[in-house]
């Protein structure tokens, strides 16, 4: 039997957080912004989702539908900021030859820390 295990408690995703973090911190990103850039998208995703269990709500268990839920738990900006994390995650994965440090830096800048920042208000465990 196939059983499919899930997160259901905001602990559990501010623990994967923090274990993407800790897994960030050891990729050079110079030599691999491609999958630095990847690893900063899940991490995102577990930090909303955090928030989203804090709410009492559902983040699903497809994109799109997290995509909405993010929308309706955080700013427009931040939703626009989490859109933009999943896009380039996924361009980096299976679209583009290669990514820069620039763009993980900007990425991380301007898109990933306004995020925490609105998450860590509702759930100030996340790093």
């Amino acid at each position: 039997m196939n059983e499919e295990v899930t997160m259901d408690t905001v602990q559990e995703h501010v623990n994967k957080a923090a274990h993407n973090r800790d897994f960030l911190a050891t990729i050079p990103v110079g030599s691999f912004a491609d999958w630095a850039i990847v690893v900063l998208f899940y991490r995102a995703l577990h930090v909303t989702s955090a928030v989203i269990h804090e709410r009492g709500d559902d983040h699903g268990k497809t994109h799109p539908f997290r995509q909405r839920a993010v929308e309706k738990h955080f700013s427009s900006s931040n939703a626009d900021a989490y859109a933009q994390l999943y896009s380039r995650s996924r361009l980096v994965r299976y679209d583009q030859l290669s990514a820069t440090q620039a763009e993980y830096n900007r990425l991380l800048t301007d898109s990933f820390v306004p995020l925490l920042q609105e998450a860590r208000a509702v759930v100030p465990e996340l790093q």
